[in-house]
């Protein structure tokens, strides 16, 4: 994808994620009769301007971010052509609130909305059976490419749904229903208890696409290329253990290292070879890198009107889970804020991938940007919508508002280290894309 259209989708996705975010604040403005002067997209130098009415809407030359220009913001502001009641500071503390609050609940509004319809328009990947578990209880019923319809009656749509059901078997039978070629087929299968995991399993590896055994791209700088691996070789045994898909590949070999070497057996036109993947000090992951293996294809299932809505919550729930497990992880150490934390860059790099890759898996993007917007700006750190209902609920307790000087000293301070941190995460976007 050229870097023209990666900025423009880039430019688009800032649009629409400002609007909807600005355009909650301002319709909550509006409703409570507060006097907007602007509705701004972008910040800067004015680029287009319309009036309507009272307000001017603006397109501006930073496309990153935006406002609306209330009357009294600041609080020493005087203009005699505007009612006093229509300033923001003569609202009540609730009402200030509700519109610090709109922009974010508006860009949660959305990534509910865009879930439903990225659900409705692309459906939803059925689960595969990646692979399954020798030994385990699913491995003489089900084969890798099975399709997962159903277990004990409920619809299964992702790997939560599955453990859910099979966990509230509580090691009882759960019948199966899957879909092998074009036949629909019904299994009982007996759920074992693993005390390592504390948890059932039947046994197999879930997965939104089944990987076959056979290459089908090898990057030049892989250990299976240096092997003498190339695209094509069906694999059909690492370390002497037989395999049939990506997955067993991938877990046999987890299961042999650390080692200094592995040896691996692949099919070449008709013929079998045998070769060494030199592993010393590496781990799977490293051993695999630049390994891509053909696959069964992705099979799509479309919603229906109340199911869809049903599913949209379900992915908006687990975008929170996911931004929550992203906050725990960077408290605790255990996730880097400079490896994980994005800036323009970054994000115009990542919607172009997912625009390559799809309307489905773009809008998933979309919907979880738009979570992540919302989310950041409820956090009471100054000059975000957080802080501004931090100061109103602050009033509410002490009765009082905060003195105008000094709350508006603490929102300038806050937006420059704002815009020090964009800057500083900018800077390690760019580094990333030289090393």
């Amino acid at each position: 994808m050229s870097a023209l259209l990666t900025l423009l989708i880039f430019l688009g996705t800032i649009l629409v994620l400002v609007g909807v975010h600005e355009g909650g604040h301002f319709l909550a403005a509006k409703l409570s009769g507060v006097y907007v002067k602007e509705f701004a997209i972008g910040f800067g130098p004015r680029l287009f301007g319309i009036r309507r009415g009272e307000t001017r809407y603006s397109i501006r030359a930073i496309p990153i971010g935006g406002y609306v220009s209330m009357a009294g913001e600041d609080r020493t502001e005087k203009d005699e052509e505007i009612p006093e009641d229509r300033f923001l500071y003569s609202k009540p503390p609730l009402t200030r609130i509700g519109i610090s609050v709109a922009g974010p609940i508006m860009n949660l509004a959305m990534t509910l909305f865009v879930a439903v319809i990225g659900l409705w328009a692309f459906g939803l990947p059925l689960l595969q059976v990646g692979d399954v578990m020798p030994g385990m209880p699913a491995a003489s019923v089900l084969e890798p490419g099975d399709r997962i319809l159903a277990v004990s009656g409920e619809p299964i749509y992702n790997t939560d749904a599955l453990d859910r059901v099979i966990q509230a078997s509580g090691g009882a039978p759960v019948e199966v229903t899957f879909r092998r070629g074009g036949t629909v087929r019904h299994a009982a299968i007996t759920p074992t208890y693993d005390a390592s995991e504390g948890r059932y399993l039947i046994g197999i590896y879930p997965s939104a696409v089944t990987y076959t055994n056979t290459l089908s791209a090898l990057d030049p700088s892989s250990s299976f290329y240096a092997a003498g691996l190339r695209a094509g070789d069906r694999i059909v045994s690492v370390a002497g253990t037989p395999v049939d898909t990506g997955i067993g590949v991938a877990t046999t070999l987890d299961g042999e290292l650390p080692a200094d070497e592995v040896t691996v057996r692949a099919v070449r036109d008709g013929s079998e070879e045998t070769v060494t993947l030199k592993t010393a000090g590496l781990s799977s992951t490293q051993v695999i890198q630049g390994v891509t293996f053909d696959d069964l294809g992705i099979a799509y299932h479309r919603p229906g009107l109340s199911e869809g809505i049903a599913l949209g919550a379900g992915e908006f729930a687990s975008y929170v889970r996911l931004i929550a497990g992203w906050f725990h992880g960077l408290i605790t150490g255990q996730v880097s804020a400079r490896t994980s934390v994005a800036g323009p860059v970054g994000i115009a790099e990542l919607l172009g991938t997912g625009a390559k890759e799809g309307g489905s898996v773009f809008l998933r993007l979309l919907a979880y940007l738009s979570l992540s917007f919302g989310i950041l700006n409820l956090i009471p750190f100054p000059a975000l919508d957080g802080s501004r209902a931090a100061f109103a609920v602050y009033e509410i307790v002490r009765g009082k508002p905060i003195p105008p000087e000094r709350e508006g000293m603490i929102h300038l301070i806050g937006f420059a280290i704002l815009i020090a941190l964009m800057l500083l995460v900018t800077f390690n976007d760019i580094s990333r894309l030289f090393r």
